[in-house]
């Protein structure tokens, strides 16, 4: 070694000495034996690294494995309702479906609701009281969705640039 290196690694050694030499005079606790008869670990001592981390490893795949399957789960009843696997045309779907049965819930005009021709008539509360018939609702009709057509957009030729 060099002369300017034995000042380096001096220094080293005496940082390290610093740091260790209170750790180095004392003694390693002796190794006991666990008890036979004993289930549960003594406090402070831990369970093993090994089956902790496939206990969390196993955990985490069976929340992602179920996680995925709600997905495509979903993702196929979509698919299957609207007939297209484009996610755009699922929106599509729902938006008709809602302003579909928002027009069928307005009242239409010149009809009275009965509740409207109760409060108008004063004979309807002596009367005899009729069991009203509830009939199915009819269901509104489905329109696919219009797909609009695309058109590539041109390719630009190179022109040579004019020359001054």
């Amino acid at each position: 070694m060099t002369r300017e290196t034995r000042p380096f690694d001096r220094h080293l050694e005496d940082d390290l000495h610093l740091l260790l030499d209170r750790h180095a005079g004392g003694t390693i606790p002796a190794w006991r034996m666990p008890e036979p008869g004993r289930r549960t670990p003594e406090p402070g001592r831990r369970t093993s690294p090994i089956l902790r981390g496939a206990g969390v490893a196993l955990t985490a795949k069976i929340a992602v494995g179920a996680v995925v399957a709600v997905t495509a789960a979903g993702a196929t009843a979509e698919a299957v309702i609207t007939h297209s696997v484009n996610p755009v045309d699922w929106a599509r779907q729902v938006t008709q479906q809602v302003q579909q049965v928002q027009q069928a819930q307005k009242p239409q005009p010149g009809s009275t609701s009965p509740a409207s021709s109760a409060t108008q008539s004063p004979h309807a509360a002596t009367g005899p009281i009729a069991t009203p018939v509830v009939s199915a609702p009819a269901l509104p009709a489905v329109t696919p969705p219009v797909v609009p057509s695309v058109t590539p957009l041109p390719i630009p030729t190179p022109s040579t640039p004019a020359l001054p």
